[in-house]
């Protein structure tokens, strides 16, 4: 069996131990990731699903929340056991992959060149982060994104041929196409950056050439945001019976937009059945005979109606995003009394970008209220979900041994909940960045110590479906961990 040796980027060396905690903190989150698709996918074919840790996001066992039942089979997997991550020597230094297969050398070898242009967009937004500190949102997607291409790299290890690799690589296509587009989105993006985001589209086009997939999108999510546009358009025709227009005009306004709502919840039916390319085809058809109508409402000068069509604009604004294309200017403002400015939180010409992006005119030193508003929810739910886990954890702490055991690691959770605590509470009462920075790396060293203690807990008299569990409830925090520190902690 051929083999070819691979060396991936390591984190800057300024600060390389906080880039070396984040990367092997995605990764795992990566890896955990690609388990829950396989196992989704084992189950839409009939299979009979793996073993598999709790999704992010399901209730937590505590309190409050359902107990873990008694009768429960083991997990047929093995016990998690994070490691350290200053030690994992997957982080850097040359890796083998072996292989048979001159299509699956010429993959790993496209990954290769895509993980580096990578670690230069993570270098580059770092950078830029500290002029505008709104840019540090999207940090955690590309700590993400260079994780999971890491995972996929590792997989083709022993693969002959690329088969397993397609269901891994559409994974990594999708969160790449969503982080490209948000970085072509910056407002004052550099040189340097488009040039970096261009080579790694060029990669992704060739690996997808080679995997003979078409662009990878998030169908189900397409489908949500045209059902909501459909549903505020419902809302705008309700207003338009009401407003101040004859009843000649309302009656044909109502008729029109109702042809256009038809055929929003039209295209929804149809965008799990079509092909990429004629879904950006008709949604730009339907855009354009959308803006006419929007235009003329706009003429109209009545502001209920504006913020209804704001609505609208941003479902606009996340179909693009999901299809990454750039939305198309919006009307402009009319002067008038009762009509709302440009400033206006509501207003539909108001500037891209939109909900949900980063930029915008941070200064450095401080958040963007977009980002600090998302991290703040990041950290209430990692508060939320640290004091269920401490719950849980006391609950069985009376089988855990030695007793230094037992009281190092509920010391260990009692630290976690109160740091996350912490973390929320900042965040909520806006304290400067370089608070939040020092608070996130306390959350980080409390968290690698304890994932040390959590990923032998096994081997101190908590065994079976209770090992499990427990470990389970500590991965559930993985995410939100991970998107505070790649936003928060320095890197470089």
């Amino acid at each position: 069996m051929a083999a070819m040796t691979l060396s991936l980027m390591t984190a800057p060396s300024a600060s390389a131990q906080n880039g070396s905690f984040l990367e092997s903190l995605f990764r795992s989150i990566a890896e955990k990731k690609l388990e829950e698709e396989r196992s989704k996918r084992e189950t839409d074919r009939g299979g009979r699903p793996p073993a598999s840790p709790a999704r992010p996001g399901d209730f937590p066992a505590g309190p409050l929340g359902p107990a873990v039942p008694a009768n429960r089979p083991p997990s047929s997997r093995p016990p998690t056991r994070p490691d350290r991550p200053r030690e994992d020597p997957r982080n850097n230094g040359p890796q083998t992959i072996r292989t048979n297969s001159r299509e699956v050398r010429q993959f790993a070898e496209l990954l290769i060149q895509m993980d580096r242009e990578l670690a230069a967009l993570k270098d580059a937004l770092q950078t830029l982060s500290r002029r505008d500190a709104g840019v540090r949102a999207l940090l955690p997607e590309t700590y993400q994104v260079q994780a999971l291409t890491r995972t996929v790299l590792h997989q083709c290890d022993g693969a002959n041929s690329l088969s397993r690799l397609r269901d891994p690589y559409r994974s990594l296509d999708q969160r790449w196409r969503e982080l490209s587009f948000q970085v072509r989105s910056l407002p004052d993006r550099s040189d340097q950056l488009r040039a970096i985001v261009a080579s790694c589209d060029q990669s992704g086009r060739k690996i997808s050439r080679l995997m003979k997939i078409e662009p990878q999108f998030d169908r189900h999510e397409l489908h949500d945001q045209m059902i909501i546009a459909a549903t505020y358009m419902q809302a705008l025709l309700d207003d338009v019976e009401t407003a101040r227009i004859s009843s000649d005009q309302a009656h044909d306004l109502v008729h029109r937009g109702r042809l256009l709502r038809e055929a929003i919840l039209e295209e929804a039916n149809r965008v799990e059945s079509i092909q990429y390319d004629e879904i950006v085809s008709r949604f730009t058809d339907f855009v354009a005979r959308w803006q006419d109508y929007a235009n003329e409402l706009v003429s109209l000068r009545d502001p209920v109606l504006d913020r209804r069509i704001a609505r609208i604009a941003q479902c606009g604004d996340q179909t693009y995003a999901l299809l990454w294309m750039p939305p198309p200017p919006r009307p402009t403002p009319l002067p008038g009394p009762g009509y709302p400015s440009p400033g206006y939180p509501g207003y539909p010409g108001a500037g891209y970008p939109g909900p949900g992006f980063p930029g915008g005119g941070s200064n450095q030193g401080e958040l963007s209220p977009r980002t600090r508003q998302a991290l703040m929810s990041e950290a209430a739910s990692l508060e939320g979900s640290a004091e269920y886990f401490r719950a849980d954890l006391k609950r069985y702490a009376r089988y855990l041994t030695p007793d230094s055991y037992e009281r190092d690691v509920l010391r260990g959770t009692d630290r976690l909940y109160e740091v996350a605590k912490k973390l929320h509470e900042d965040l909520d009462r806006r304290q400067p960045l370089d608070r939040l920075q020092r608070t996130a790396a306390e959350l980080a060293e409390i968290w690698e110590d304890l994932a040390d203690e959590i990923g032998h807990i096994d081997s101190h008299g908590l065994t079976g479906h209770r090992a499990d569990s427990i470990q389970q409830r500590f991965e559930q925090m993985l995410p939100m961990v991970g998107s505070l520190s790649a936003a928060l902690l320095p890197t470089r």
